[in-house]
């Protein structure tokens, strides 16, 4: 169904096209990223007191909370005789360093999980309290 279909002929409608947004990252939100125990998203991803780009940047940080983590990379050493062991000598380091790495970083991802939960319920509770 287009957006022509859903608008009748001759009738002068406003599109809300920050409606249509928010519905579309909540549909994301739902497939993508964590979700709390009564099922709702992560983070708030619309409301009227505040403006849209509050929201669109909840959104995005909902989306990329838990992207943290650094994968290994080790190059190719051109050694002849040597160059097998000092290749295994940096990949044996390079575990070490990223074990110590992916810590902090699971660290950051639970911080980063509290304040985007910190943040959406206050942007929830905002909008509760404009309408009382």
């Amino acid at each position: 169904m287009s957006l022509e279909e859903t608008i009748p002929d001759g009738e002068d409608q406003q599109v809300n096209i920050e409606a249509i947004m928010q519905e579309i990252r909540q549909k994301i939100l739902t497939d993508q990223t964590v979700r709390m125990p009564d099922g709702q998203p992560l983070v708030a991803i619309g409301g009227k007191r505040l403006p849209p780009e509050f929201y669109e940047h909840l959104y995005y940080a909902g989306l990329a909370y838990n992207r943290v983590g650094v994968k290994m990379n080790v190059t190719r050493v051109n050694v002849p005789i040597i160059g097998s062991m000092i290749e295994m000598l940096r990949r044996k380091l390079h575990e070490l360093v990223l074990y110590y790495v992916n810590q902090i970083a699971t660290q950051q991802v639970e911080v980063n999980y509290h304040l985007l939960r910190a943040v959406s319920i206050l942007s929830q509770e905002l909008e509760e309290e404009k309408e009382n």
